[in-house]
């Protein structure tokens, strides 16, 4: 009786142990399938060549401004209340897209930046760059086109040096233009460019920024001639984020290019309502 209760509970644990062997066995096959799987869609997904695409699409909103305004029933005192009802859809499609872009398999993570050093600050470190900001402060308040189009000039250059310096964020950096210059093609044929030319020399750097630049000067009150300065410094802070969110990865990039994309997009069509009026 002993010996046929001993068999019983010797089988029972075999029986308790190959259970065990076969659920682990299960359990590994499904993770290796979907292992298997997220491999294959980020594999699919990183062919798709994102950064080319949203230089593509920058370029066709920006020759396509004026058959845009023309296809609203616009006239040159009368916009159409579909003119501004396609940004806000856009901008609404945008936002759906950008709350699902965590969850999306889009790219791999690029190789990371060489690790700086920390950065140490003494007493003189700190003295000499509070009088720094003391005179820039003084000049900026004397010469604020000036200094905002040094500063300017300085982000394209930083943006520049990344390239240079980091050939694998040159791709992003790229689109990171095209998305500030290119919805501005339509400039390239429009009839009156000599007209325009003066104008664009002085303003085409600060051309990504129209927009915001337009709001804030009617904001303190002045005209948006004499409020350059603005455009030039936030297409300085639109440069710097840019190269911020271009360091921290793939979607955050992504993100940020669609927001870019759409400011340039609705600034060029507003710098379009004020050429033809």
């Amino acid at each position: 009786m002993q010996r046929f209760e001993r068999a019983c509970i010797v089988v029972a644990l075999r029986l308790r142990e190959g259970s065990a062997t076969i659920s682990q066995k299960g359990r590994r096959d499904l993770a290796e399938k979907g292992s298997r799987r997220g491999m294959e869609i980020s594999k699919l997904t990183s062919r798709v060549p994102i950064f080319p695409l949203f230089i593509s699409v920058s370029l066709l909103v920006g020759w396509f401004i004026p058959g845009f305004y023309a296809w609203t029933d616009s006239d040159q005192s009368r916009p159409s209340p579909l003119l501004w009802k396609v940004p806000l859809w856009s901008a609404i499609a945008f936002a759906a897209f950008c709350v699902a872009l965590p969850w999306l398999p889009i790219g791999a993570k690029p190789p990371s930046d060489a690790p700086r050093k920390p950065m140490r600050f003494s007493v003189r470190t700190l003295l000499m760059i509070t009088a720094g900001v003391a005179v820039a402060t003084a000049l900026f308040a004397k010469f604020p086109l000036v200094l905002s189009g040094i500063a300017c000039a300085g982000a394209y250059a930083y943006l520049i040096w990344l390239c240079v310096k980091t050939p694998h964020h040159r791709l992003a950096a790229s689109a990171l233009i095209g998305v500030m210059i290119l919805p501005y093609a339509w400039v390239v044929g429009y009839d009156e460019l000599d007209r325009l030319l003066p104008t664009l020399a002085i303003m085409i750097a600060g051309m990504p920024a129209f927009l915001p630049a337009a709001f804030l000067s009617q904001m303190i009150g002045q005209h948006f001639q004499e409020s350059q300065w603005l455009a030039f410094l936030l297409t300085t802070a639109e440069l710097l984020i840019g190269i911020w969110m271009i360091r921290l990865g793939a979607k955050r990039t992504i993100a940020y290019l669609m927001l870019v994309l759409l400011i340039s997009a609705v600034g060029s069509l507003g710098f379009y309502m004020m050429c033809i009026a």
